[in-house]
């Protein structure tokens, strides 16, 4: 019997279904890398970059995030992006490589997004319907618009935000001088 959780999860019954999975993923990638390229090409402020570092691995990217204005600005934040074989139903793993003093990004680079887990309470969480560009966006809100303190996952930088903005905002550009 078909059991996509059991597949997810690595109980891979059949070797082939594997296989399949990865020609899917990589189609899907390859066409999505077109969208993102020309994505790239019409920012009128140059917010992000994404490499593919090899075209023999389209499901390892690279993508910095450069913000233009806010307490990031200046900044250069790195962030690995691994795609699954799983993928599109299952959201592709992001890792920030650049330390960041944030109230959604921890020190190990674990990141609080919404539409990086599989299993959102809300609305923003994955489906198979979203694609990279979102993921890539909603990196580069994190730096704008979208910090989250209700659902912090560095609670001292949340804790810090609402106490003591000005503490706060020096540590970002401390961080920022010290690791960009």
């Amino acid at each position: 019997m078909f059991n996509l959780q059991k597949r997810i999860n690595g109980n891979n019954e059949d070797g082939r279904y594997l296989e399949t999975r990865i020609a899917v993923r990589d189609k899907l990638l390859a066409q999505e890398l077109q969208q993102l390229e020309t994505a790239l090409r019409d920012q009128k402020q140059k917010l992000w970059h994404l490499e593919v570092p090899s075209t023999s691995c389209l499901h390892e990217l690279e993508l910095t995030v450069t913000p233009q204005e806010g307490i990031y600005r200046g900044g250069k934040f790195r962030f690995k992006i691994t795609v699954p074989p799983e993928y599109n139903n299952v959201p592709p793993v992001v890792k920030c490589l650049t330390k960041v003093w944030h109230p959604n990004i921890n020190e190990d680079g674990s990141i609080c997004l919404s539409i990086l887990r599989q299993n959102s309470l809300d609305q923003y969480g994955w489906r198979p319907t979203r694609n990279l560009t979102d993921v890539v966006h909603g990196l580069v809100s994190l730096f704008n618009d979208l910090m989250d303190f209700n659902d912090a996952l560095n609670i001292q930088a949340a804790q810090m935000w609402s106490q003591n903005r000005e503490s706060f905002n020096h540590r970002v550009r401390e961080y920022i001088s010290r690791y960009c």
